[in-house]
């Protein structure tokens, strides 16, 4: 039965926002137009009998008012995943796959007890977009030009960590020779072979290999330059992440956490937070970036916000002896000029709400310092 989707307060997008979108076309020809349109979303949110909406910077939209059918469904999971019927009864399923001119990630699942299908859809260039399109700054950029060591990436889900991640492993790429691994789950953007050759192994039943501790146990054999963990989400991940990084290669890793601070202490809790796994932690890390996306002022994009702890004798300090919540004193406003690639997020917010490109509301959910960003907005 069609849902009430007059009574939902959900916005509509108008005749000339949704470029003429094809209502009568296949889902999937109904996906390929948005993918390929002009409108600025991050996921296409699909359940049968709704409309398809999308995530933008602002919000939910609804495409059109035409509700999506279970028939229309089965036959999208159909393109992305034959046995779909079959996994779909255990759980959600991630899929990634090329649809012509995008490439994207569908995680497909039932839900009012099986009774309804739904899927959400995220897209990835087809391509790394260059690492100075980013909006880092140049201490950020220079992770790069490393070669050995730990670099933590983390932030919030959807924050654009892959997105970073993917920039900087073909700024190596196009700079020197050598072999990059990725452990992903799953493939996200796909690494064009330039200087390096490019190993991107998927996480997964079906995949390459079971789990990212797996992977990373397989990495080291495999003669790497350069490792990418997607994300370390336990402790044998953690472990054989440091492990790697004390071992030679530069190794890239994703982590979920709200700050700098955090990701370090939820770092030493998974490696079992004794002295000699913190004095392991801080001499092989080479540094830390915490980043979010805030949306625009005007709705229409994102804008990156970033704090940044680049590794030296006083870091390593601070993290051997416990002291990780000394950290946000590196990272304030002035704190470059003291220690260079040190910067807060409130520093990043202050520069966007002084160009009066984000609002004061989406810097206060952004900020990893809320006191902190009091003190900032007076000065």
């Amino acid at each position: 039965m069609m849902e009430a989707h007059m009574s939902s307060q959900i916005r509509t997008l108008s005749y000339i926002e949704n470029e003429d979108h094809p209502v009568f076309g296949t889902l999937v020809e109904q996906i390929l137009h948005l993918l390929n349109s002009r409108l600025s979303f991050s996921d296409i949110l699909i359940h049968q009998n709704s409309p398809i909406m999308l995530r933008q910077p602002k919000g939910l939209v609804a495409v059109t008012d035409s509700p999506i059918t279970k028939e229309e469904l089965e036959e999208f999971f159909e393109v992305i995943e034959p046995n779909w019927s079959a996994r779909i009864q255990d759980r959600a399923f991630d899929r990634s796959i090329d649809l012509n001119t995008a490439r994207i990630r569908a995680n497909c699942f039932t839900f009012q007890g099986k009774k309804r299908l739904g899927c959400v859809i995220r897209r990835f260039p087809r391509e790394p977009m260059a690492l100075s399109q980013l909006g880092l700054r140049q201490c950020e950029q220079d992770f790069a030009k490393l070669t050995s060591g730990l670099i933590l990436i983390i932030g919030d889900t959807c924050q654009g960590k892959s997105t970073t991640i993917a920039s900087m492993l073909d700024q190596i790429n196009k700079t020197r020779s050598g072999h990059i691994i990725t452990i992903e789950d799953p493939v996200e953007t796909l690494i064009p072979q330039r200087k390096c050759i490019i190993t991107q192994r998927e996480v997964g039943f079906d995949g390459d290999v079971e789990s990212y501790y797996l992977g990373a146990l397989d990495a080291l054999r495999e003669r790497p330059d350069v490792i990418v963990i997607g994300e370390i989400r336990d402790a044998q991940t953690a472990q054989e992440a440091l492990a790697l990084a004390e071992s030679g290669p530069l190794v890239l890793a994703s982590l979920h956490a709200r700050s700098t601070e955090l990701g370090l202490q939820k770092m030493l809790r998974l490696l079992g937070n004794g002295e000699p796994q913190a004095q392991a932690l801080a001499q092989a890390l080479r540094g830390v970036l915490c980043q979010a996306l805030l949306p625009s002022v005007e709705g229409e994009r994102y804008y990156l916000a970033t704090e940044c702890l680049t590794s030296s004798p006083a870091v390593a300090r601070m993290i051997e002896t416990g002291g990780i919540s000394g950290l946000r004193a590196l990272m304030d406003a002035d704190a470059g000029k003291q220690h260079p690639g040190c910067f807060s997020m409130n520093a990043a917010l202050k520069q966007l709400l002084s160009e009066k490109k984000i609002s004061l509301e989406d810097a206060r959910n952004a900020t990893t310092d809320r006191i902190g960003f009091l003190d900032t907005l007076k000065k």
